[in-house]
């Protein structure tokens, strides 16, 4: 018997590693042209994601939209947190813009297409174009109508399709988009980096703890199957051995070994998944191993088995310890807690 599932471990951690910024590529990929705006309205129109009239404009999507003129209605929300203006786009049509009053680019605008409507030599100049990043939304319950009446009263432009009114533009950014595109990029990235880190790591503690279980009796070097004849005690069930004074995990997740004469507690853990709050999913069993070594506390926690009929193993492990042991604290309770608490303050 070797280290369980050593190799199958390592290479399924490389394996999910490299999906994972594979993936993390992958949707950096479609979401460059977000990402690469830095929040630039012009940069993004010229990147092809304008706004051009209201039938190919999905709704709730955002653009930007090229702003040839701009005017404010003088219509708000009561609580001074909205303003609507029109703005002419691309196709010549007149629709509906909202953003807050106190908007430094509108009111920026509106100042410079008033000063180009004032100035006697526009028609020598071209004529100014701003852009915005917009989100285009629907008039559900149709209340530019009842503005479109009051600066529209005959018609006119509505009749001619000069003025729209089935949707409006809300002044919005890419800032939301942007943290969010970057934020899940990084976290594949990580994750996946992470992953590999892992895989390498834990693959340079299985061989150390190797060799140091080889140092403990060269006659398991190749063949740790011989834990199963000569430690006193054995599991096979959740791979777990003591022999020499010492605890040897030995399962899918690594080979772990721990000098339980420096063991100070011990006690395992079950940690349950479920689904819809009800239904048990998954079981993890784990052992919290606190050591004393060399004037310093070390708190490990290691997994040992998803197997679900595994609490009575797990029960049987610590019993053995404390039983063997009988200077470490096991078992988790309100005695034992306040005992390391203890423990932990006259070994600052």
């Amino acid at each position: 018997m070797g280290m369980r599932n050593n190799k199958l471990s390592f290479i399924s951690h490389i394996i999910v590693g490299i999906l994972l910024i594979a993936g993390g590529i992958f949707f950096a990929r479609t979401k460059l042209d977000i990402i690469l705006s830095f929040n630039s309205p012009q940069k993004f129109y010229n990147d092809g994601h304008s706004f051009t009239n209201a039938s190919t404009s999905a709704i709730d999507g955002i653009y930007a939209v090229a702003v040839h003129d701009i005017i404010d209605t003088g219509y708000g929300s009561s609580d001074k947190k909205s303003e609507l203006y029109t703005i002419m786009a691309d196709d010549g049509v007149v629709y509906f813009l909202e953003s807050h009053p106190g908007n430094k680019k509108i009111n920026s605008m509106l100042e410079t297409f008033d000063n180009y409507a004032k100035d006697e030599n526009k028609d020598s100049k071209d004529a100014p174009v701003e852009y915005l990043i917009v989100a285009v939304k629907d008039d559900t319950y149709n209340q530019l109508s009842d503005v479109a009446n009051e600066i529209d009263p005959d018609n006119t432009y509505r009749d001619n399709g000069a003025l729209n009114t089935d949707i409006y533009l809300k002044n919005t950014s890419l800032t939301k988009e942007i943290v969010v595109a970057l934020g899940c990029t990084i976290l594949l990235f990580v994750m996946g980096i992470g992953f590999i880190i892992l895989a390498f790591t834990r693959k340079s503690t299985n061989n150390d703890n190797y060799e140091r279980l080889c140092a403990l009796d060269e006659r398991l070097r190749g063949n740790l199957g011989e834990l199963d004849n000569i430690s006193d005690y054995v599991d096979k069930t959740i791979g777990a051995y003591v022999y020499k004074d010492h605890l040897i995990l030995n399962t899918k997740f690594g080979l772990d070994m721990y000098n339980l004469k420096d063991l100070v507690w011990m006690f395992h853990r079950i940690t349950k998944q479920k689904m819809y709050a009800l239904i048990t999913v998954s079981v993890s069993y784990s052992l919290q191993i606190i050591l004393y070594e060399n004037g310093r506390i070390r708190e490990c926690n290691v997994t040992v088995t998803h197997d679900k009929k595994a609490e009575g193993n797990m029960e049987a492990l610590v019993n053995y310890v404390g039983m063997n042991y009988p200077n470490a604290l096991v078992g988790f309770n309100p005695e034992t807690q306040a005992a390391y608490k203890e423990f932990k303050r006259s070994h600052k």
